[in-house]
């Protein structure tokens, strides 16, 4: 049911600064308290944070055992010139959580689309000429296109914490299925090239995965960004439905497991590998939250890029409908400061990379940058919902191209943010953090996605241990 109540709260926590030392692979810091601290808030104005963050935390970062997880050594060539060698291994960090049955040992992670670089990085990355590799400036160049999305059980004990377990996501005949983008025509897409420079034909059985929750039942939950869609995984890795934006079923009909177009058809408007990157299910599984990694390009990609308004949704999974739409406000660039201390992000950088149900109506929502990643804890409760015209895809103006003023006039409430966590309080923290499993009440864990190694991260698992309740 859409409520139209209106629901303030102010922004607070208390800040802190990181203190580490390094142990073997294992780097531990904690956080130091500073009661005078003041930051500029997600509205851009000055608070003081003095309630809600986590403080006096313990976090431990340590290196992910990287045995079987290599993907080999990849060389680039055309004809007699010869480009750079890239050793890659597999990333599963961009998004975790935690098993259904309670354990605190392990979690589960996904990584999403095997090695791939940007077409107009490939000069940098490769070695070689990007004409090499077609005349697609959007292309990607995928080094591993026979590369299976899987989830992975990674088992943390008292030392380096270790993959125990893959799950490939295989079809409904229990055929790996493979990350290569898919032939969408309703949508925008990526063309696929091998790092021979061939074009790859488009899979409509291709993933990108970026988020996962398991069941009670042993089944997962998954959501991926080409359709963009959610999927239901079977405990065998059997993909048992997607769901899609209405009209992105017909494009994806050679598919061999079931599609849906249940998704509002406005979800269709995601920009390019900016769609549902974060998820979770609710206490009782009837139902999913899910957000868009930014704003829609909605009506353009230019409006994606300026905006700040981030869809939540509601889906029921008993109808196979969306009941409630929210709107997130994200941050602004100027208030991540590890990544301003690096250069000058864009609002377009600014992005959600996870989304953890911690009740009926309470959410924690991962907002990042690059180096510097937030953790906000959103109540839903008498908060109104978006007006479902904006769900139109006629509707003008959009709900994307609407600043403060813009939403104020349209009467659109903005979800309350309660700042829990800030790794701007710590230092030695991995970069591009997505992933988020929570533990119990009092434990959480973060990884990185290092992208297959294509850079210099590494994977990296973080454990936090504080002394209040998310």
């Amino acid at each position: 049911m859409r409520e139209e109540t209106t629901r303030r709260r102010m922004l607070g926590g208390i800040g802190l600064t990181g203190a580490y030392s390094v142990f073997g692979n294992r780097l531990r810091s904690w956080g130091r308290d500073h009661h005078e601290r003041k930051k500029k808030g997600n509205d851009g104005n000055t608070h003081d944070e003095n309630c809600g963050r986590i403080t006096n935390a313990r976090v431990e970062v340590t290196s992910l055992d990287m045995s079987g997880l290599s993907l080999g050594h990849v060389t680039f060539r055309n004809g007699s010139t010869r480009g750079k060698t890239l050793d890659l291994f597999v990333s599963p960090g961009s998004g975790a959580a935690a098993p259904a049955d309670g354990s605190t040992d392990r979690f589960y992670a996904v990584g999403d689309r095997g090695p791939n670089i940007h077409h107009d990085d490939a000069k940098e990355v490769t070695g070689l000429d990007p004409s090499f590799f077609g005349d697609q400036s959007g292309g990607k160049i995928f080094t591993n296109p026979g590369y299976t999305p899987s989830i992975y059980e990674i088992e943390l004990g008292h030392g380096t914490p270790r993959v125990v377990n893959t799950i490939a996501l295989a079809d409904t005949d229990g055929h790996d299925i493979t990350a290569i983008s898919n032939p969408l025509t309703v949508t925008a897409t990526e063309v696929a090239y091998s790092m021979n420079g061939a074009r790859i034909p488009y899979d409509p059985n291709g993933m990108d995965v970026e988020a996962v929750a398991q069941l009670t039942d042993g089944t997962f939950w998954i959501t991926e960004e080409y359709a963009p869609s959610l999927a239901h995984v079977a405990a065998d890795g059997r993909i048992l439905d997607r769901i899609v934006p209405a009209g992105v079923d017909a494009d994806l009909a050679d598919a061999t497991y079931p599609v849906t177009g249940d998704l509002p058809a406005i979800i269709r408007r995601r920009k390019l590998n900016r769609g549902i990157e974060g998820f979770g299910v609710t206490p009782d599984e009837s139902a999913i939250f899910f957000a868009l990694q930014s704003p829609l390009a909605n009506p353009d990609v230019h409006t994606s890029n300026t905006s700040r308004n981030v869809r939540i949704f509601r889906f029921d999974l008993a109808s196979k409908s969306v009941t409630d739409e929210y709107l997130y406000r994200l941050d602004l660039p100027g208030t991540f400061e590890k990544d301003n201390a690096d250069g000058s992000p864009d609002q377009h950088d600014v992005k959600v990379s996870e989304l953890k149900v911690l009740g009926e109506e309470t959410l924690l929502v991962l907002e990042r940058v690059s180096e510097t990643m937030k953790l906000y804890r959103v109540d839903l409760d008498g908060v109104s919902t978006v007006p479902e015209a904006f769900d139109d895809v006629d509707t003008t103006p959009t709900l994307e191209s609407l600043d403060a003023a813009g939403l104020a006039d349209a009467g659109v409430e903005a979800v309350p943010k309660d700042l829990a966590f800030d790794t701007d309080d710590y230092d030695g923290l991995p970069s591009k953090i997505e992933g988020v499993a929570i533990l119990d009440d009092r434990e959480f864990v973060l990884m990185n996605d290092s992208d297959f190694g294509l850079g210099d991260a590494t994977p990296q698992v973080v454990r936090v241990r504080h002394h209040r309740s998310l």
